[in-house]
């Protein structure tokens, strides 16, 4: 028999935040993607107590200016795909459109897909390397995180919105590796944003994630100003200090990780540092 479980469905944004002040352990969800399943794969698994915010308008919010694209977070990743590439970065629609199945879209929302802790999703890279800023609400205050300081929702409150900042970059390259519609140990995303002018490198952000997260602003700042192309000295250099980091990275998490990861990014890396002309 499964174990009871308390769910609550509100209205309001600020009925929710209302919520959360005065239950203890709650545990916000919107679309469930990420939900397990009961053991015959009929039933969603839910934790003992549960608040449902997929339909609260308020989280439901697009607001599109010239430098900044900002979303609720119960925005589903279906609606982020209707904007169309002319409306959104080019590489993050294909960052959204690799994230599963149509219908698996209809319910997975962006702030879903960024909350997931045991395992960076795949739209966590490509924000990282635009360095996305989050807003949590809680019934009190209101709180701005950047993404690259982003470890775990707070205590008491929700994800309320996503502001991802908008430039023109010249190059904007975005892989997704792993299995196609399940997220396994070896799923992994990798964004690369490059400004360049008259033959140098003006600007660069490279995120790597999945369930070991790499960026380094001491590494891209290391080349930046550097003439194209690079040279095979200056490659080297940045690829070993790519490798240097992955290696502080997961000693620093305290986890193995499959051998193939830092082969996978030190090889996108590469590849992308190439393409620089």
């Amino acid at each position: 028999m499964d174990a009871k479980t308390d769910t609550f469905f509100v209205s309001s944004l600020s009925e929710a935040l209302q919520q959360l002040k005065n239950i203890p352990d709650l545990k916000v969800l919107a679309g469930c993607t990420s939900c397990g399943k009961s053991i015959d794969g009929t039933r969603i698994k839910l934790p003992p107590s549960s608040l449902f915010v997929k339909h609260l308008p308020e989280l439901q919010t697009i607001e599109r200016r010239e430098r900044y694209v900002e979303f609720g977070s119960a925005v589903s990743l279906n609606r982020i795909l209707e904007l169309g590439k002319k409306r959104i970065p080019a590489f993050f629609y294909d960052a959204v459109s690799s994230v599963a199945s149509h219908n698996i879209r209809n319910l997975a929302t962006i702030g879903g897909n960024i909350c997931r802790t045991d395992h960076k999703m795949s739209l966590f890279a490509p924000l990282l390397a635009m360095d996305a800023k989050l807003e949590f609400k809680s019934a009190a205050e209101t709180l701005q995180v950047p993404l690259s300081k982003f470890t775990a929702v707070p205590e008491g409150f929700l994800l309320s919105k996503i502001h991802m900042p908008v430039q023109d970059w010249t190059t904007a390259l975005f892989h997704r590796l792993g299995p196609a519609y399940e997220i396994s140990p070896l799923s992994v995303s990798f964004a690369f944003l490059a400004d360049t002018s008259k033959g140098f490198l003006g600007d660069m952000s490279v995120a790597f994630c999945g369930p070991i997260s790499v960026k380094s602003r001491e590494m891209e700042n290391s080349i930046i100003g550097s003439r194209l192309p690079l040279t095979h000295k200056e490659m080297d250099s940045v690829l070993e200090q790519a490798s240097q980091m992955y290696d502080n990275e997961a000693e620093q998490s305290g986890k193995k990780y499959p051998p193939i990861l830092k082969e996978q990014y030190i090889n996108l890396l590469h590849y992308s540092l190439k393409m620089l002309l």
